[in-house]
């Protein structure tokens, strides 16, 4: 992943652009249908439903990728708490997909599940199969 600075950093939610175009071409329909005697209630009905079903998208995505920085978080304090200096900074050798299965890790088991997952680059599948105590997650969506 290249450098962030100002030049840079703008954001483009994409998909929030095309849900907008999408009510956007709704409401001209809708307004042309009910006004303007144009015959285009099946289409601004089909362009409705598109904008819903790409905000429905957004809502998914936008709540995974949330969930995923606070699993992060989390297991940053958490190693923090239970680990040495020099244990924590290996989860930083991990994708967040790895991050996200050791949470599972009972506190006994973090630290050396941790090291053998960056040491070996353990799947997130291979890390879950070798947890022996699952902690469980209640709050996952």
């Amino acid at each position: 992943m290249a450098g962030q600075s100002y030049q840079s950093h703008a954001h483009h939610p994409v998909l929030t652009y095309v849900a907008s175009a999408f009510a956007l071409l709704a409401l001209i329909l809708l307004y042309g249908h009910l006004h303007l005697g144009w015959r285009s209630g099946d289409e601004a009905l089909m362009a409705l439903t598109l904008a819903v079903f790409t905000l429905a998208a957004i809502s998914r995505v936008y709540t995974v990728a949330l969930q995923d920085r606070i699993i992060m978080l989390e297991m940053k304090v958490r190693c923090a708490e239970l680990l040495t200096a020099g244990q924590d900074a290996q989860l930083a050798r991990l994708s967040p997909k790895q991050v996200a299965a050791l949470r599972f890790a009972n506190d006994d088991e973090l630290g050396a599940l941790l090291e053998r997952a960056a040491r070996e680059d353990l799947s997130a599948k291979d890390i879950k199969a070798s947890i022996r105590t699952w902690r469980p997650d209640p709050y996952r969506t």
